[in-house]
């Protein structure tokens, strides 16, 4: 049995298949078909079926490969709670 997207979106799923294993387009690419897709504002959007399946491979993706934070991130909370004055 075919899932909605393999019936659907043959082209998706392998896409999918040939970037899976570099975790970083697989993710790069179900972004972008999920949330930044700039050429996709004149479609329609998936449907509930397809949606479903799309954001549950991309869990998957992140249980996988967890997403690593940058070397350049700050904690401004930290930084600023460092910064005030002591409260006595």
């Amino acid at each position: 049995m075919l899932s909605v997207l393999e019936q659907r979106f043959p082209h998706i799923i392998s896409r999918l298949t040939e970037v899976w294993l570099d975790g970083q387009q697989a993710s790069a690419y179900l972004d972008a078909l999920l949330f930044k897709e700039s050429a996709r504002a004149e479609r329609h959007g998936f449907n509930d079926d397809t949606w479903m399946e799309l954001t549950f491979l991309n869990d998957l993706l992140l249980a996988e490969y967890p997403p690593q934070a940058s070397p350049l991130a700050i904690d401004i909370w930290a930084f600023a709670a460092d910064a005030a004055p002591a409260m006595t």
